[in-house]
């Protein structure tokens, strides 16, 4: 279980919430709304999925286990995503057209809640499909992401390297990514780190104080030869 990812995102028409050791939570933005139009294709979901249904899960109970975390994942997520106590203005950023708050979970987890502007309806599934094309570089996320497994065309998992800092090992991280419509203008997108075993020779264990079921899902990885060797750090 690896310290830097036991995360959670959350999207609700402009809104990404994105949960670590620190908590991250973006919803729109009062008042304009910027963003420009994109031209690029964006892989949809389905999309994705064919392109990598030669990753398909084919164990019944770790499609179950996965699924049923995630539901409850979400749960966590709109709770965190919804409420507004506590939470206290610490950043803006008017060229992002960002406002950041932040305040305590349990004493031990820092949430960061942040208001973003987008430029409206019409960048609804544009925003989705960023998030969830592995080809294309989220905003909120730095490094290289790709997909490990694919359970359906709304859940996967992804591994995803951070940028490597100089004199140090590269960090990286495996998480189940589920995508779920609860409304016809709200789309959750969910992101949590179960108990990964990807035969690294660290003997370190970390677990999710978020979601503690999420240490009870063990899922088995074939990992690259650079994770195997011990060469990159969770």
């Amino acid at each position: 279980m690896n310290r830097f990812y036991i995360q959670i995102v959350f999207f609700l028409l402009s809104v990404f919430l994105h949960v670590n050791n620190k908590t991250l939570a973006t919803e729109p933005a009062p008042g304009t709304s910027t963003t420009p139009e994109s031209t690029y294709h964006y892989l949809t979901p389905e999309e994705v999925f064919v392109n990598h249904q030669h990753l398909l899960c084919t164990n019944p109970e770790e499609i179950k286990g996965a699924r049923e975390l995630m539901n409850e994942a979400i749960e966590h997520l709109k709770k965190h995503a919804e409420s507004v106590d506590d939470y206290e203005t610490c950043r803006t950023d008017s060229s992002l057209h960002m406002l950041l708050y932040k305040k305590k979970h349990d004493e031990k987890t820092d949430i960061e809640k942040i208001h973003y502007a987008i430029c409206g309806d019409s960048q609804y599934y544009n925003i989705i499909y960023n998030i969830w094309d592995p080809n294309h570089d989220s905003p909120f996320n730095n490094g290289s992401v790709k997909i490990t497994r694919v359970y359906d065309p709304s859940l996967v998992m992804i591994q995803q390297r951070y940028e490597k800092k100089f004199l140090s090992r590269q960090k990286y991280f495996y998480a189940l990514v589920k995508r779920a419509r609860i409304s016809g203008n709200k789309t959750i997108i969910v992101m949590t780190t179960p108990n990964v075993n990807d035969h690294s020779p660290s003997k370190e264990e970390y677990k999710n104080k978020i979601i503690e079921n999420a240490n009870l899902l063990k899922i088995d990885i074939d990992s690259e030869e650079d994770i195997r060797k011990g060469k990159l750090e969770k």
